[in-house]
């Protein structure tokens, strides 16, 4: 594809002798599940999900002015066929800059990486042991791990983040079950979204589940975790609507400290331009081991602070309305 959009930098270096959501590093990476169906076909499927993420909801209208009058194989940039548990997948990667492109030219609002984290508070009673919750680790391994493996494939279908509390007890702990006293305290978790499930079984191979003010009742674990596929396939596009970028564009100030090598500026220019967001930037000055940018971003200051403070490489020092004050992680 000619053309592609291009985030400019304007290098002007003076030397002298320095929300809660989580960055979606796999954006523009998506595997999916090969069957009856071409090569061809299955990228239109993998681009059709990258759209999909990036849009944060359903637009047949959207997704074809993003296409426009191209292959969705213009836009790869790799792919490779995967085999696992007998099953065939597609693992492919898109060019970040042709596809945010078609989005900019066609003024598309789109989410960047930077994305919500939804804390799940899943109770069971399964009828045979005390009522525990699901947490990072399964204590029973089929029942939640299946419950697990819902909300991983959504995550990734999505583009956002399922978090479920973490295990605090040895699982050889005879008291390991969940108790109230203790009820995993939230304060320790930082999340953008809650959801509480309820599941309780009524019988042998009888289910209810109680989510918001609906009891819902199921024959087979089956039923059960189909509607739970269901419901948190729609409650995704609900998570994510407040993390769409504003159409708008704004330039922006920031200042990074505490930049004293070479290295540390090349880290520094990386993740700018991995951060979506920012359409382009110029340095202004570096000296004292300070090093200041002027952005220009997609969206409000506001959401790009929030960017900023849920980077993994970065921490947010302070911001204004006329500056943003962050320094590089060491790691």
């Amino acid at each position: 594809m000619q053309g592609a959009y291009l985030k400019t930098i304007f290098l002007i270096i003076i030397f002298s002798n320095g929300t809660f959501a989580k960055d979606f590093d796999d954006l523009f990476n998506t595997t999916i599940m090969i069957k009856d169906e071409s090569i061809d076909e299955s990228i239109d499927k993998s681009f059709e999900s990258l759209v999909l993420r990036l849009l944060g909801t359903k637009d047949d209208e959207k997704m074809k002015l993003i296409k426009d009058q191209y292959d969705s194989k213009d836009f790869l940039k790799t792919y490779t066929l995967l085999t696992k548990n007998n099953i065939k997948f597609l693992k492919a990667s898109f060019d970040e800059e042709t596809v945010i492109k078609q989005f900019v030219d066609n003024e598309i609002s789109f989410i960047g990486r930077n994305r919500p984290i939804v804390f799940l508070d899943i109770e069971v009673d399964n009828g045979f042991d005390e009522p525990f919750k699901v947490e990072t680790i399964p204590y029973e391994n089929s029942f939640e791990s299946s419950i697990q493996e819902i909300f991983n494939e959504i995550s990734q279908e999505r583009g956002l983040f399922f978090e479920f509390p973490q295990n605090n007890i040895s699982l050889v702990n005879s008291d390991y079950f969940f108790e109230e006293s203790t009820n995993n305290d939230l304060n320790q978790y930082k999340f953008d979204y809650f959801a509480s499930i309820n599941i309780l079984r009524l019988g042998i191979n009888s289910w209810s589940m109680k989510y918001g003010n609906e009891v819902l009742f199921f024959e087979g674990e089956d039923q059960m975790f189909k509607e739970i596929r269901e419901i948190f396939n729609e409650e995704s596009f609900i998570y994510l609507s407040n993390f769409v970028l504003d159409r708008l564009e704004e330039e922006i100030i920031i200042k990074f400290s505490r930049v004293n090598s070479v290295e540390m500026i090349d880290k520094l220019l990386e993740i700018l331009d991995q951060m979506i967001s920012i359409k382009r930037y110029s340095i202004t000055s570096f000296e004292n081991d300070e090093v200041s940018f002027i952005l220009e971003i997609f969206g409000t200051q506001d959401q790009f602070i929030e960017s900023v403070k849920s980077h993994k490489d970065l921490m947010l020092d302070k911001s204004s309305k006329d500056l943003i004050e962050a320094s590089l992680i060491k790691t």
